[in-house]
């Protein structure tokens, strides 16, 4: 998942329906695509974008090693949504916003704590939306992700906070978040996402550093989620890890929280080292708050410590540093907390966390 996304289900708010059951199914034009089981996840088509659903997400966060020494962490999201169906759709106009791109990036030095951050938004054409068709291709002008030739990724960044060039490669087969890639967000499935990942891809490339191009490798998750209904009912906000684990294996757990701050659902894939996997439902997730820390630029206050009980596993994520608040204004910009982890208890590790929707925005 990304808040990130929580911002583009704000965009819906003002061009389309809220993300919830039944809506968006105008008569006449095209309606939302449905997620069903009776068409599992298919790779590798389903790396490209599917523009008859609502909402899409390509969602990278990673550890990297700088030559000559260092360490960074980063997070890039891309987001795709198509506003609700309607008469407007037959506008011939380039103008009209058939689809609007979105991206998120962040980039950490945690020896120094320095934290930054930027975004974009865009309708595809004229704008400098790109979102490409038969192959993974998505981007706003100089921020753009694509499949190439040789069977890589490649995600480059020009203007700031560029120039970023990695190349991503997928190691080992996708892990199915849900039966088939369907992953439900409330206790009878009606709301649901198509949901995959590669929790461990290898990253090779350049990043700028204090003025320098600087090669750089390491170890990256991927998430890619697609959906036309998303929150369930009475959602407030929702925290998320994806967690990568020192035997090999790693952890997604999710839950989302009712206007009181308490878990309205919950749920996870344990991912083991042979990369078979188990799906966790609402009785084997349990998230519990350790530590809070108040941000001095916005006062929202964020759990940034937890305790995760995953089925038989325990384990306890702490950030590497706690000011990795993503800051934003307006309401397509929502701030939110999405930084790297820790991991230690029964196994040791490294992920990222998301929040949404604390402090001003919904409850601490």
């Amino acid at each position: 998942m990304s808040c990130s996304r929580r911002a583009f289900l704000r965009l819906l708010a003002l061009t389309g329906p809220a993300l919830l059951p039944g809506v968006g199914r105008a008569a006449g034009w095209a309606p939302y695509g449905e997620v069903t089981r009776k068409r599992p996840v298919r790779l590798p088509a389903d790396h490209a974008a599917h523009p008859d659903f609502a909402i899409e997400w390509w969602y990278f966060t990673g550890f990297l090693e700088l030559s000559g020494g260092g360490r960074r962490t980063f997070e890039v999201t891309f987001f795709r949504n198509r506003p609700e169906p309607g008469p407007w759709e037959d506008n011939p106009s380039a103008f009209t916003p058939r689809q609007v791109i979105s991206a998120h990036a962040a980039l950490a030095d945690p020896a120094t704590e320095d934290f930054r951050h930027w975004r974009r938004l865009a309708r595809v054409g004229p704008d400098g939306g790109r979102l490409g068709t038969g192959r993974l291709e998505v981007g706003i002008r100089d921020w753009l992700l694509e499949s190439d030739p040789e069977g890589f990724w490649r995600l480059r960044m020009g203007g700031e906070p560029g120039p970023w060039d990695l190349r991503l490669s997928p190691t080992g087969e996708a892990v199915r978040q849900g039966p088939q890639g369907v992953s439900a967000k409330n206790a009878d499935g009606s709301v649901a996402s198509y949901y995959y990942t590669y929790p461990a891809m290898q990253v090779r490339g350049t990043l700028p550093v204090d003025g320098e191009t600087r090669a750089v490798e390491g170890t990256a998750w991927f998430d890619h989620e697609w959906t036309s209904t998303f929150l369930p009912e009475g959602t407030a906000g929702w925290d998320w890890v994806g967690l990568r684990l020192d035997d090999g294996g790693g952890l997604m757990a999710y839950r989302f929280r009712d206007a009181a701050g308490a878990t309205a659902y919950a749920a996870g894939t344990r991912i083991h080292p042979d990369r078979s996997v188990t799906h966790l439902g609402p009785r084997e997730v349990r998230w519990r708050a350790l530590r809070r820390w108040t941000s001095p630029e916005t006062g929202h206050t964020y759990p940034v410590a937890w305790e995760i009980r995953a089925g038989e596993l325990t384990l306890r994520a702490e950030p590497l540093f706690d000011h990795q608040e993503m800051r934003g204004t307006g309401p397509f910009n929502p701030t939110y907390w999405e930084g790297a982890m820790q991991v230690s208890g029964d196994r040791q590790g490294e992920g990222f966390l998301e929040m949404t929707r604390f402090g001003a925005e919904g409850p601490g």
